[in-house]
């Protein structure tokens, strides 16, 4: 099957320099073959990875697979179909979307060392990246790879003591009732200590959650106790002019921003007691509140709660989700606004585009560091992107029949390429600008992906 030139560099692992601040390469410029690449290359069957009946099963990445070597590039003769790339200058490469991150930023001509292993046996060679002739700030490594993929029951996942890792698009998962720590991209899974909380934040690799016992306090999830937060008084901005408020509870840890995790609570004022509703940015490690922001005292009169938030990949700011509170009823209405912010507390209420959303049922997470995603609420879902600096909202990728028939959420990884898929049983990673699903994630669990998303 024939496939576009565009898809064949996708594959043939490229990477991106400014060419005018190197020397010319030594090796002559690779001319990339128009119309080759197998089918089986960008996709992976399921099917061939999770045995039939076999229970919950998580798809762990052991390595890139070599499955071609194209001649006219440096990687030809020292490279061989078959040889497994476990790393690159020493950094683990774990999956294919981890050795094109790799390779992304490298020098046109430069040297890199290839590890990995072949025939069961580790090797180690140095190439130099081929230039591409159509492209002189581009050059490849010339291998067409897959990710090889093992799959494991979550009980069989080895502890990691390095969960501080720094993979900015790593995710706490919920499988079936136990935190993991999973990083999408990477194929890789660490089994994080502690039981699930109702709503839980990501800070660094901390879980936080609003404590039970002690509404002015947060829980570290997986150890360390609780943690006693100063309430105040902190000054506020009102229509009015600027008065005091206390930190009275939090009643949900809703995401974070910088160092910082945003809570949504209840504050009183110092002169009359009188309750509101607020977001409350809280620094644990000072165990004080940083800044305040009362809702409904914004923009609207309405009583407002904060009830989810999404951090965005670099950290810099968070999308706050804002609802209704009706005057007799507790629940949340449906989705009033949003709330962009922050770490230092500076934001807009409604960022430009609200206004123009499809029909959905609210956000699903960071497609990139400048937009959202969100699906259409309709038989057969649209993926679409809203753009917070131009307010744009633009279809990303259809949903078909097939997929919408189970489908219970897709949520961004936060790269502005890739989206995990959440299927009844079957949980995928959806390369955007690839026709098919790149690979599986699992299959026969209970999926629950922490601070936006669902089960399935």
């Amino acid at each position: 099957m024939k496939r576009s030139a565009s898809l064949v560099f996708s594959v043939l692992l490229s990477a991106t320099a400014a060419a005018c601040s190197q020397p010319p390469p030594e090796r002559p410029a690779f001319v990339i073959p128009d119309e080759f690449v197998p089918d089986w290359v960008n996709t992976v069957d399921p099917d061939a990875i999770f045995p039939a009946q076999s229970g919950c099963l998580l798809a762990v990445g052991g390595g890139v697979r070599v499955l071609q070597v194209l001649e006219g590039t440096a990687a030809y003769g020292a490279l061989r179909a078959g040889d497994v790339i476990t790393s690159v200058d020493g950094a683990a490469v774990s999956s294919r979307e981890m050795l094109l991150r790799e390779l992304a930023d490298r020098p046109v001509g430069g040297g890199i060392t290839i590890g990995g292993e072949r025939l069961g046996e580790p090797f180690s060679v140095d190439l130099v990246l081929t230039p591409v002739s159509s492209e002189p700030d581009r050059a490849v490594l010339g291998v067409i790879p897959e990710t090889k993929l093992a799959a494991e029951p979550p009980s069989g996942l080895p502890a990691d003591p390095g969960l501080s890792g720094a993979d900015p698009f790593r995710r706490p998962v919920i499988i079936n009732g136990r935190i993991y720590l999973h990083e999408p991209l990477a194929a890789t899974w660490s089994p994080y200590p502690g039981v699930p909380a109702g709503q839980m934040a990501a800070l660094g690799s901390d879980l936080y959650a609003a404590s039970a016992a002690d509404p002015l306090s947060l829980v570290k999830v997986g150890g360390g106790g609780a943690v006693s937060i100063d309430p105040g008084p902190v000054m506020v901005d009102g229509r009015a002019g600027r008065f005091e408020v206390l930190v009275s509870g939090f009643e949900a840890v809703l995401t974070s921003v910088g160092d910082l995790v945003l809570a949504g609570g209840e504050v009183t004022t110092g002169t009359d007691g009188v309750g509101l509703s607020a977001l409350i940015a809280v620094d644990p490690a000072e165990q004080s509140v940083a800044w305040i922001r009362v809702l409904g005292l914004l923009e609207a009169d309405a009583p407002l709660a904060a009830v989810r938030g999404y951090r965005s990949p670099s950290g810099d700011q968070a999308l706050i989700t804002l609802v209704e509170r009706g005057p007799n009823d507790d629940d949340p209405a449906d989705v009033w606004t949003y709330y962009l912010i922050d770490e230092e507390g500076e934001g807009v209420m409604g960022p430009p585009g609200v206004d123009s959303f499809y029909r959905s049922t609210g956000v699903n997470g960071w497609y990139d560091d400048q937009s959202i995603l969100y699906l259409t609420d309709s038989e057969t879902p649209r993926i679409i992107v809203w753009d917070l600096e131009t307010g744009e909202h633009s279809p990303l990728r259809p949903v078909d029949e097939g997929e919408a028939a189970d489908l219970v959420a897709v949520n961004p990884v936060g790269d502005g390429r890739h989206v995990v898929q959440i299927r009844e049983g079957e949980v995928s990673l959806i390369d955007v600008e690839l026709p098919e699903p790149a690979r599986p994630i699992s299959r026969g669990c209970r999926h629950e992906s922490i601070g936006g998303g669902s089960a399935g």
